[in-house]
């Protein structure tokens, strides 16, 4: 809890609020998602009153769904229950409690979702425009450098699936220029990974060291990515409102609609990861690969310890579909499923 000093819970259950998030802290879990779910049941429960378990039965969750109904989305109201019932679970393991109450509470429905996927072309642009601006600003050597510290971060981001927490860590130290690759450092669930990368990650991750410290002469160690003349690293949030700012200036930002009881997802930052694992699923289809031996490969250097993890990333998008077909026709159309006759 020392890393969102800002949550400061009101209820009944604070004290044991704050142990929870202490306890999946240490577990490696990412907090934030809860720490934001159950600081709005503590204010339903201060709102109302609640001040002890006895009272935290279904009626105090339909209550709450009345409340939020047609403001909040059932995959929020969903989040909200899981997270609310993952609390119960750990107090009951504690002895604070002889049942989980959350298990009587109706499950909200959850609308359709698909999440954006950025096409190849998008992705060329982005890239091109990045060193475009790079290109036109030779005389400044601060914002040359700035634009070109921009494209390798966020070409390492999507040609290596990584996610941007990762992206924003990597140090010299963790680049072998010998051996061409990157070692992650624990990240989601207290994992790392070792890494290869292509020759063109190499490329300018080498370069941008070299230009850094020609123009700047900082030296080759530390954080690949600052933000000069601070030399501070790059953040996530940071990296997060520039691809916003860049992709709304090139006109592929798109917001979130809901057509035919889908909704459509916005692209964000986090995107890139997803079409990494698109786009090299749909490269393994053209290439006659088999794909069922590459998943877990694809899944391991995503740091995913099970493949079902991967799978989420994996939207079907109308070219790979495409793909897929022409692979069962190649492999299927020829064979005779019906006897020969005159009359066929």
């Amino acid at each position: 809890m020392d890393k969102m000093p800002g949550l400061n819970y009101q209820s009944f259950l604070a004290a044991a609020i704050k142990d929870y998030l202490d306890y999946l802290d240490n577990l490696g879990f990412c907090i934030e998602p809860q720490a934001s779910n159950l600081k709005r049941i503590d204010a339903f429960l201060v709102e109302n009153n609640i001040g002890c378990m006895q009272e935290c039965d279904s009626r105090l969750w339909l209550a709450l769904m009345a409340q939020n109904q047609g403001r909040v989305k059932g995959t929020t109201l969903r989040g909200w229950r899981n997270t609310f019932h993952g609390l119960c679970r750990y107090l009951v393991r504690q002895g604070c409690m002889s049942e989980n109450p959350v298990d009587a509470f109706p499950i909200p429905r959850l609308e359709h979702y698909r999440p954006y996927v950025f096409s190849l072309d998008e992705l060329r642009r982005f890239f091109n425009y990045l060193q475009q601006q790079a290109d036109h600003h030779l005389a400044d050597p601060w914002t040359f450098f700035r634009f070109r510290s921009r494209y390798v971060f966020y070409h390492l981001l999507y040609a290596c699936g990584l996610r941007a927490s990762e992206g924003v860590r990597v140090t010299t130290t963790d680049y072998s220029t010998q051996e061409h690759t990157l070692f992650i450092q624990p990240s989601k669930f207290h994992k790392d990974r070792l890494i290869p990368i292509g020759g063109r990650v190499a490329s300018n991750l080498e370069s941008l060291l070299q230009l850094r410290q020609r123009l700047f002469g900082i030296p080759s160690e530390g954080a690949f990515f600052l933000i000069l003349p601070q030399r501070r690293p790059f953040t996530p949030h940071m990296a997060s409102n520039y691809f916003r700012t860049t992709i709304r200036h090139l006109g592929i930002y798109r917001p979130e609609i809901t057509y035919r009881n889908c909704t459509h997802g916005t692209p964000h930052l986090h995107e890139l990861r997803r079409a990494f694992a698109v786009h090299r699923l749909m490269r393994w289809y053209r290439d006659k690969a088999d794909v069922d031996a590459k998943l877990p490969l694809l899944a391991t250097y995503m740091g995913h310890c099970r493949f079902e993890y991967t799978k989420t990333y994996l939207t079907l998008t109308q070219r790979l579909l495409s793909e897929a077909g022409t692979r069962f026709a190649r492999s299927f159309d020829r064979l005779d499923w019906m006897p020969h006759g005159p009359e066929l």
